[in-house]
């Protein structure tokens, strides 16, 4: 019972416990034997490839044929802290507890590209020999070993979701090892994960490790199962824990270390000093901003992982002050940023003597063509317009580098930067119009052309980027992610083109971003509905990189680390937000309805889709609360980040269901646990109610819908036959699934997450406010749930009824026909300040009015 802990399979025979090595990595520098460098970038040889995970899949299996793992079997000994030696690469075994997915995970964001090898092992234990079956699911090519024999090898890659192979296998009585090898590639995003499935009777699964005790592990997993964290951000850095009470846990964070006694089942964790600035949240797209919180049981080597997130303290719900107060906070907020362009460019803006330094991140990111290279370009482009003194060969170092810089797909070299996202192709085309212009004579390295020429090539995709857009607006609808990155490059080209009719089509398209901006969030919240989104941003809106913007511009939001779009707005001496929008951001009538409705084409060259695309977004919000819904949105199609319906009541205070495709929060998973969904739902929104229908397939490795419904920021809670109900100040939110649904009360989502209790494939959220809560919770009819479909009668006396293949309806008439029974045609804006029918020449907004092909005078 020593040198080792014994554990079971999961219900699907899933091996969760394994010993697993680091991923190790190494440039991917022999990209030039397999791709064309230069030339025609498309075609079946072509480096488009790179930037565009499923299309890659050819590329990565030529790679791999010319570089595959050894089959030589892994011969030191499987133990954990054991040192390993894998080819070059050495480490050692660490302790893995899989998610519910049973993956193991090396995923992870690669801002250039790189080959990625890693080992996973465990021990599989029968008393009598038998055949079993494995089944292994990966992403990418795999050898499977048990006891040293090369049973299965797998060369083939998915993109997203792990495919799988079955091979049977006489197992002898006693242990077996088996070790999977991994290999990938990795293109931006790396998905890089293994499943072992067992099938037949169970095996005991084993992990060996000195001082292990099989007896007190099996007690420590017990108590560890039944441990939970009951809110994943912070912003005092106290972490509230649940679990069996008398527990004494050990937590391990960071270099710290902490020993916390449950009494009455709940213990406080004070994860920095009460009377410390604590950390200003990561408000990063591609990072989670999390600490990984490892909690144990003294006297067994087993544990559990709990993210949890250090927030930005500073949050406005409403707006006090005026602009001149709130640019000067962010001033100071953004100087703070240590490192980054950002804060050099408002140290500069703010101080002329001041010397310009700290840039060695923006130049790495450039010289190393690493992806999101082209936001430190637009970055650079403000620094050297706006900058007078620099530290000694600084700028001369940042002009050899735009020199030599890749400014889109068509010029040479091999690298993974995305071009191909709708907010990428204009900071592209902005960094070379603006890089161009700037350097106008001199010649360009890495094409040849002069900078006149640069100039013009960015002029022309951006001036046709930006009329899409200002007439049709955007694919990637409202992402609190990708809309700061739009303005940064629109700001950008106002400030500093040279060009009258590229800064007003500019001015009008900026304008437009923040219209959208201001009239869909809600007290600093941009909590709508979106094109694509991320975990953290849906867990707290203080780390949407729309936050600071809206704390410069509406005097509401949050301060985070997603400063450098802000800056170029607060450091602008051309553009001028018009007052209108500000007033459109903080009023908050009683009622406020609106629709949006965006319709455009994406072009195979710079989106590498050749379809429409469209989105129907409505917004409710009131003073209280907030419900938005992306309505019919592709139903039953897979879905990506997409974030289709959600209740707002606060900035931890957000209400929504996906369907989940795994347990990771990694944005290098695409969907995810809760950001996205593995297919898509059928959502509609009629006022204060979102009807939502879902599709479960029998194979689904999840197979279960879930909502985010954050117990602990709530002020009050309750449950209802169907109904869970809460409230937040004067806001309530309502939310029902067949069957009701429960609070998951162990793991990093406990009293966070519910789970239905029946099929899961129907919710209605219904949202209210006032005085009388219990009220609220008295007038909640039981919607009548049937297989696809779900009706209802709202506390405010409608009937809706949606099904997934019919109309839905209001008050039995269909909401999608005009009053004489024809098909409604939706204005493509229409809320309390502005209504755009399709095909209209100008938006206006209360008296500010944009010209749909032209823009508006910077």
């Amino acid at each position: 019972m020593e040198e080792r802990t014994v554990h079971a399979l999961d219900r699907r025979g899933t091996v969760l416990d394994w010993l697993v090595s680091p991923a190790w990595r190494e440039p991917a520098d022999d990209l030039a034997k397999h791709l064309r460098a230069d030339g025609d970038p498309w075609g079946e040889r072509g480096r488009w490839r790179l930037t565009n995970g499923p299309d890659v899949t050819p590329v990565k299996e030529e790679l791999y044929r010319h570089r595959p793992l050894p089959r030589d079997p892994v011969t030191a000994p499987i133990v954990e802290g054991g040192q390993i030696r894998y080819l070059q690469h050495a480490g050692e075994w660490r302790r893995l507890h899989t998610g519910a997915d049973g993956l193991v995970d090396w995923s992870e964001f690669c801002f250039t590209p790189e080959y990625r090898v890693a080992l996973a092992a465990t021990v599989l234990e029968v008393d009598q020999a038998e055949w079993r079956t494995l089944r292994l699911a990966s992403t990418g090519p795999t050898l499977l070993f048990v006891n040293g024999e090369l049973l299965d090898d797998s060369d083939g890659f998915t993109y997203m979701e792990p495919a799988e192979r079955s091979r049977r296998v006489w197992l002898p009585s006693g242990t077996s090892t088996v070790i999977v090898a991994s290999w990938q590639v990795a293109f931006r995003e790396c998905r890089q994960v293994l499943r072992l499935r067992v099938d037949g009777l169970p095996v005991r699964v084993v992990v060996p490790g000195a001082g292990a005790r099989e007896d007190t592990t099996a007690v420590a997993e017990r108590v560890l199962d039944a441990v939970g964290v009951t809110r994943w951000g912070t912003t005092d850095g106290t972490v509230p824990i649940v679990g069996p009470d008398g527990a004494a846990l050990r937590v391990r964070w960071a270099d710290q270390e902490r020993l916390v006694r449950l009494t009455g089942g709940r213990a406080t964790l004070q994860l920095d000093k009460p009377d410390g600035d604590g950390e200003v949240g990561n408000a990063s797209m591609l990072s989670t901003g999390e600490t990984v919180l490892r909690i144990s049981v003294d006297g067994s080597p087993v544990f559990r992982e709990f993210p949890v997130a250090v927030l930005p303290r500073e949050y406005r719900s409403s707006a006090h002050g005026d602009p001149a107060t709130w640019r000067a906070e962010f001033l100071r907020h953004a100087a703070g940023m240590d490192g980054t362009s950002a804060a050099e460019l408002v140290r500069a803006a703010e101080d002329p003597s001041y010397v310009v330094t700290g840039l060695e991140r923006a130049l790495w990111m450039i010289g190393s063509r690493a992806d999101c290279a082209d936001f430190e370009a637009v970055g650079l482009a403000h620094l050297w317009h706006r900058a007078s003194a620099w530290e000694p060969g600084l700028r001369e170092r940042v002009r050899e580098s735009m020199l030599g810089f890749k400014y889109w797909i068509d010029q040479p070299g091999l690298d993974a930067m995305c071009y191909f996202t709708e907010n990428h192709q204009l900071v592209w085309h902005t960094a070379e119009l603006l890089w161009g212009t700037a350097l106008s004579e001199e010649t360009f390295s890495n094409t040849g052309w002069t900078g006149a020429q640069h100039a013009a090539h960015g002029r022309h995709m951006a001036v046709e980027w930006m009329r899409r857009k200002l007439a049709g607006g955007f694919s990637e609808f409202d992402s609190n992610a990708y809309l700061a990155i739009d303005l940064l490059a629109l700001v950008s080209l106002v400030e500093f083109a040279e060009d009258a009719e590229v800064r007003a089509l500019a001015a009008g398209v900026a304008d437009r971003v923040l219209f959208s901006l201001a009239a869909n969030s809600w007290r600093g919240i941009h909590g709508c509905a979106h094109g694509r989104s991320y975990v953290s941003t849906l867990r707290s809106s203080r780390l949407e990189e729309t936050a600071p913007i809206m704390w410069l511009c509406f005097g509401t939001g949050a301060l985070n680390d997603a400063v450098l779009p802000a800056a170029a707005i607060a450091t602008a001496r051309r553009y001028r937000m018009p007052e209108v929008i500000r007033q459109v951001a903080n009023d908050l009538p009683d009622r406020w309805w609106g629709t949006q409705s965006y319709r455009g084409e994406y072009r195979f060259a710079h989106d590498l889709l050749s379809r429409p695309y469209a989105s129907d977004v409505s917004v409710f919000k009131t003073p209280d609360v907030m419900l938005s819904c992306a309505n019919d949105y592709r139903p039953g199609l897979p879905g990506l980040q997409e974030h289709i319906w959600g209740a707002t009541l606060g900035p931890e205070t957000q209400v929504f269901v996906t369907h989940a495709p795994n347990s990771s929060t990694s944005p290098s998973a695409r969907p995810n646990a809760w950001a996205g969904s593995r297919i898509l739902p059928r959502a509609r929104q009629h006022e204060g109610t979102v009807l939502a229908l879902y599709r479960i397939p029998g194979d689904d490795v999840m197979g279960y819908t879930h909502a985010w419904f954050p117990i602990g920021e709530f002020d009050e809670w309750t449950r209802a036959g169907v109904w869970t109900v809460g409230r937040k100040g004067r806001g309530y939110v309502a939310l029902a699934t067949e069957g009701g649904a429960e609070p998951v009360t162990t793991g990093p989502d406990a009293w966070q997450e519910l789970r239905p209790l029946g099929p899961g494939t129907a919710w209605v959220c219904t949202v209210g406010a006032g005085a009388d809560f219990a009220g609220f919770v008295a007038s909640l009819s039981e919607p009548r749930f049937a297989r696809d479909a779900v009706s209802f009668a709202t506390p405010g006396g409608a009937e809706l009824n949606l099904t997934w293949s019919g109309p839905f309806t209001v008050d039995g008439r269909p909401a999608d026909l005009a009053p004489d029974g024809t098909i409604a045609q939706p204005p493509q804006l229409d809320n309390p300040y502005a209504r755009l029918e399709f095909g209209a020449g100008t938006l206006s907004i209360g008296s500010h009015e944009i010209h749909l092909q032209k823009g508006r005078s910077a």
